[in-house]
This record gives structure tokens, C-alpha cells and sequence, in this order.
């Protein structure tokens, strides 16, 4: 049994070394990619925002719109759910009806 772990141990180290080979590189790439977006200008920043200069004349969808839509929607649930409770609740009242007896 050890012969057989320490024949594995030399693969595992090269894929360990493979590996972290790959995220040294990786990470200097984004590290870089980084300085190329700081280097790029300030207006990062802007654009995350949504104030920047080239989206000025942009229309974008704002939020008294999406709150017409979502209201919209649920209106629609709701008046969808009241029909279909009340058709439920005649199909329940013909399948099954109650008998009077006091006349």
C-alpha cells in the first residue's frame, strides 16, 4: 500500500504544480486587464452608474414604467385567480348541492 501512495504523489504534484501554474497565470491576466480598465479613464465609474456622457441621450426603461407593468401583472394574477376560485366554487356547489329540509 505505500509503494502504491508514494508512486501516485509525483502525479499529483505535477498536476498541483499544472494547476496552480495556470492560476498564477490566470491571475496575472486579470490583473492586467485591470490596469488596462483604470488606465482606460475615470468614467467607469459613470457607466456603472448610468450617468455617462455617451448614454445621455439613451432612453432607458425607468421606474415608473416598470412599476405600471408589475402592477399591470398583478392585476392580471389577481383577477385570473378570483375567476378561477370562482368557478371553482360553483362547480363544487353543482356537484355536490344541499338539500333543504325545513320546507
Amino acid at each position: 500500500m505505500a509503494k502504491g501512495n508514494s508512486e501516485r504523489d509525483p502525479e499529483v504534484s505535477e498536476d498541483m504544480v499544472e494547476s496552480i501554474d495556470e492560476l498564477k497565470e490566470r491571475l496575472s491576466v486579470m490583473k492586467k486587464m485591470m490596469e488596462e480598465r483604470k488606465a482606460a479613464g475615470s468614467h467607469t465609474k459613470e457607466l456603472f452608474q448610468g450617468q455617462a456622457s455617451s448614454l445621455q441621450g439613451t432612453t432607458m426603461i425607468d421606474g415608473n414604467f416598470l412599476s405600471f407593468v408589475f402592477g399591470g401583472s398583478l392585476f392580471v394574477i389577481i383577477s385570473v385567480s378570483v375567476y378561477a376560485f370562482y368557478n371553482l366554487y360553483h362547480a363544487v356547489l353543482k356537484k355536490f348541492p344541499s338539500t333543504h329540509t325545513e320546507l
